[in-house]
């Protein structure tokens, strides 16, 4: 973190600060007036100095840097966190995610920045600190988990039921600059019941609270259908978009054979292109039938406050109707559904080859190449003037 700015008012009164910076006496019923007072500072100085620094963490090592003055370093800033602890405004990692329930922790436990051993030492030592063990501050996790879910209310992806972790890590990326960040902040989240976690198939699925909604509601089978479903045209989409390209490679291709006059291979590639265009009319049939679902479950969701019984079991209709097309979807994403070359028509292939020799790009009006050597007037060497006579200054002249 960085050093502490602004500064109280106190800092620049050497007398109170010589007060404030001195170790705690062994317990606060030694004098209760003295140990209450530097509390009453400390504590909130410390919050306000981690939420105007946005860290999640702390350390003691990092505080003491933080707000040493004229080299001297505060002597009781262990007792300050000891006490912060036992009033929850700092927890230890552990504790943040015994929190939490287990369906996170399977997730974000091996992606989280807290190791074992670091529980393991927290056991041992109980209350003590370690100047370098990092302590959790609530109150700014609590603030950026705040941020995020604004960010996911007015972003695209709040139409999404799921998101997967690449989403989620995109949403977050300005708010949580590093993965420590993203998953304590997901953590205090899932605590919230602002998200919940869902695995299917080994990916891992975040839904988010909806609108006004106090909670999360749990993931639901036409949660899971309509993330497929958009899978899928994501899927489809990117697999038309690298057919199309390699169609206009393809024709390319047959152009540059023409050119040399190489027929045989011209139709070769002709022949791959309609097998390809075929691959496009199944994918873009497939495309257009998902899509149409789609539309049809969100003029749903956008009338979701008149929804019927009638209306809900039409939505279950077109989750069946997804499921009834995933083995056509498979087939075509595979290209197991194109047949072979066999019936492909060669006169039609021999029409659009000849289409292509007459649309070829011919230059013209340029002059005929000459057949005859190119005869050209060399200068007299000065060798060859001076066995004349001449000079080099009577050459100018001629």
């Amino acid at each position: 973190m960085a050093p502490l700015a602004p500064c109280p008012p106190e800092w620049e009164d050497d007398e109170r600060m010589s007060f404030l910076f001195s170790a705690f006496k062994q317990t606060r019923d030694v004098n209760s007036s003295d140990w209450d007072g530097k509390m009453n500072f400390w504590i909130p100085l410390i919050l306000k100095h981690t939420q105007s620094q946005g860290h999640l963490t702390v350390t003691l090592s990092q505080l003491e840097r933080d707000f040493m003055r004229k080299d001297s370093v505060p002597m009781g800033l262990r007792t300050v966190m000891q006490e912060m602890l036992r009033h929850g405004k700092l927890q230890k990692e552990a504790d943040f995610v015994t929190n939490v329930s287990s369906g996170w922790l399977e997730w974000g436990m091996k992606k989280l920045i807290i190791k074992p051993i670091r529980w393991t030492i927290g056991a041992v030592l109980g209350d003590q600190i370690g100047p370098n063990e990092p302590l959790v501050v609530p109150p700014v996790t609590k603030d950026l988990a705040a941020l995020v879910l604004q960010r996911y209310n007015s972003s695209p992806l709040r139409s999404l039921p799921l998101l997967c972790e690449e989403d989620v890590r995109s949403l977050c990326a300005e708010i949580c600059p590093n993965p420590s960040t993203l998953n304590l902040v997901l953590l205090q989240l899932q605590g919230d019941k602002k998200i919940c976690i869902f695995e299917r198939l080994g990916e891992k699925l975040v839904k988010f609270v909806r609108g006004s909604c106090g909670q999360v509601a749990p993931v639901s089978e036409s949660d899971l259908g309509i993330y497929e479903l958009r899978k899928s045209e994501k899927l489809l989409s990117e697999r038309l978009n690298r057919a199309s390209e390699e169609s206009d490679r393809l024709t390319e291709e047959a152009r540059s054979f023409i050119r040399v006059q190489n027929k045989q291979q011209a139709l070769r590639s002709l022949r791959k292109r309609k097998l390809i265009e075929r691959r496009i009319a199944e994918l873009q049939n497939k495309l257009d039938t998902v899509q149409n679902i789609l539309e049809r479950i969100a003029t749903a969701e956008t009338d979701r406050k008149d929804v019927s019984l009638e209306k809900a079991e039409n939505l279950v209709d077109q989750i069946q109707e997804y499921c009834d097309l995933q083995d056509d979807l498979s087939q075509t994403l595979s290209g197991q559904s194109i047949g072979g070359d066999a019936d492909l028509d060669s006169e039609d292939l021999e029409r659009e080859l000849n289409d292509i020799l007459q649309n070829q790009d011919i230059v013209t009006g340029l002059p005929d190449v000459p057949t005859s050597p190119v005869i050209t007037s060399p200068q007299k060497p000065v060798e060859w003037l001076r066995d004349q006579g001449e000079t080099a200054e009577q050459t100018e002249f001629f």
